[in-house]
């Protein structure tokens, strides 16, 4: 009899264990259009993973541009309900992320995109300021993003500290526009959108952005310089994010796979996008596009003015909005970038393979997806 009973009890279990998952699919929202970077390789090269990896069992629809939400509406957009997932750049809404405004700050002052990406992806899913803040909302963090540098694009020759005196600047952040002013120049505060509007009417002299946009934004029909004058990778906001109650009704399976999916879109949708900037710098020329080094005296001014102010900008940053420890959120920050610096030495940033295995090894795999993200 307990020979029979142990024998009814794994044909049991194996009857269990083969029963297919419940179909389950994920709304989400991305206001870049296909073109770019982290909607092409980032939410619909996610959304086709998802789906071979579940068997077409848990999918991702995702509504690409604004017609669905606009840009800065990416965050009230999901605590509304309306989509369950989104990108969202924290920027756009500083009042209500003051404690990622405060880690924003410190993307000005970062050589290396990739370290970024996973520094970001670690201190938000760790940090408990960035998590009470998230808490607050009910979301929960799932992906970071970094772009490439951010750099010139000008529809006049900007290289020069005399040349960028009163030249109006699409600037992405409050450091950002101190820099500005700090060199006599005019910051303009407008969505990446908005860019091409902006230059073709005169509206702007330069956008800051990411150089890929020359090509996935065609830029280079209204913007003719481009200045390699570095800013720092942008990285406000999250590229996954999901609404707390949509994560937890997730069958645990799924959000194992979603996790997992995550974790190595996020080092190829990283290579991507670098490698847009590097293809469209490559291509400028062909479109008539002019591509210039800063003067010496005009990097100076970046480099000086982010020795000397980046932190207490962070600091202050967190005090105008209200974020809470905002000296520690910059500390605890720049000790996360340091520790992937070390993590990523001697890494090529282009071998795909030992990046997701760094990223899933020290970050993902450790997070329980069984607790990850509940009250």
């Amino acid at each position: 009899m307990k020979m029979f009973s142990r024998l009814a009890g794994a044909a049991l279990f194996a009857s269990v264990a083969a029963v297919p998952l419940a179909a389950e699919e994920l709304t989400a929202s991305i206001w870049f259009p296909d073109t770019h970077p982290l909607t092409r390789d980032g939410y619909l090269a996610l959304a086709d993973d998802l789906a071979k990896r579940s068997g077409g069992d848990f999918t991702l629809q995702v509504y690409t541009g604004t017609a669905l939400l606009p840009a800065v509406a990416h965050l009230s957009g999901l605590v509304d309900g309306i989509v369950q997932m989104t990108y969202h750049a924290g920027t756009y809404t500083p009042s209500d992320l003051p404690e990622d405004n405060v880690a924003a700050v410190l993307s000005i002052g970062l050589a290396d995109p990739m370290v970024a990406v996973m520094a970001v992806a670690d201190f938000y899913m760790h940090d408990p300021a960035i998590k009470g803040m998230l808490d607050r909302h009910g979301i929960v963090f799932l992906g970071a993003y970094a772009s490439p540098q951010y750099e010139m694009m000008c529809s006049k020759e900007i290289t020069t500290l005399e040349q960028i005196k009163g030249a109006k600047l699409r600037m992405p952040s409050l450091i950002h526009t101190a820099w500005a002013d700090s060199v006599g120049a005019a910051s303009v505060s407008v969505p990446s959108s908005e860019m091409y509007t902006g230059l073709e009417k005169g509206q702007l002299d330069c956008a800051i952005n990411a150089l890929n946009d020359l090509k996935s934004r065609s830029l280079w029909d209204v913007a003719k310089y481009a200045t390699r004058l570095e800013f720092g990778p942008y990285f406000a906001g999250w590229q996954y994010a999901i609404d707390r109650d949509a994560w937890t009704g997730l069958q645990p399976e799924h959000r194992r796979m979603l996790l997992d999916a995550i974790s190595d879109n996020t080092v190829d949708m990283s290579i991507a996008y670098q490698a847009s900037a590097d293809e469209a710098v490559a291509e400028a020329a062909d479109h008539g596009v002019t591509i210039s080094e800063p003067s010496p005296e005009l990097q100076a001014s970046l480099d000086d003015f982010i020795a000397a102010n980046m932190k207490n900008i962070a600091v202050e940053t967190g005090a105008q909005l209200g974020a809470q420890d905002s000296e520690g959120i910059v500390d605890r920050f720049m000790a996360t970038y340091a520790k992937w610096d070390g993590l990523l030495a001697g890494i090529d940033r282009k071998d795909a393979p030992a990046l997701k295995k760094v990223l899933m090894d020290e970050l993902y795999s450790k997070i329980d997806s069984e607790a990850y993200g509940q009250n």
